[in-house]
């Protein structure tokens, strides 16, 4: 379905809280690998920042991956009908030596904290922008929505608060 203006408000109201996402990619040896990453969102992508020596790390450069986000279980309605976005991305490395790379860890610390400080000196961690292909949006039974089109919109209203660094 086509979602009208309330249901594009309804999913930037679900998105906003998030500050990490669920990662689905799919190994070389073609089995699922799932896990999750802190983000940001700059110029309609999603970017992630995860150390080279992790599984999700290596999955991530085969260039496709599904962003997902969904409801907590004690949220929900009915455990069968959790609302959830689903994103189906394709995946770049970004090169150190690219001018947007600074600024971009720069806001991944103005939103994730100092962590992030600390992060930035590990040699093994590597920034990946997820480009979005296509997405939908699922309220309840019945109710899924192709939010592919209107995607960039409802990512530009983040307004979630920066996490306190530790």
């Amino acid at each position: 379905l086509a979602p009208d203006t309330e249901k594009l408000h309804q999913a930037q109201q679900f998105l906003n809280p998030f500050s990490s996402v669920i990662l689905s990619s799919v190994k070389e040896n073609a089995t699922a690998h799932a896990s999750y990453a802190p983000f940001i969102v700059n110029n309609d992508c999603f970017y992630v920042y995860v150390s080279g020596l992790a599984e999700h790390s290596r999955t991530l450069k085969n260039g496709s991956a599904c962003l997902f986000f969904i409801e907590e279980e004690k949220q929900a309605k009915n455990i069968f009908a959790r609302t959830r976005i689903s994103i189906d991305c394709q995946v770049l490395p970004i090169d150190p030596e690219q001018s947007h790379y600074q600024s971009l860890l720069d806001k991944f610390e103005q939103r994730h904290g100092t962590t992030v400080k600390l992060l930035r000196a590990l040699p093994d961690f590597i920034l990946f922008e997820l480009r979005p292909l296509s997405a939908s949006f699922v309220t309840g039974f019945g109710a899924t929505y192709d939010i592919s089109h209107p995607l960039p919109a409802i990512m530009r209203s983040e307004s979630a608060p920066p996490v306190p660094g530790f």
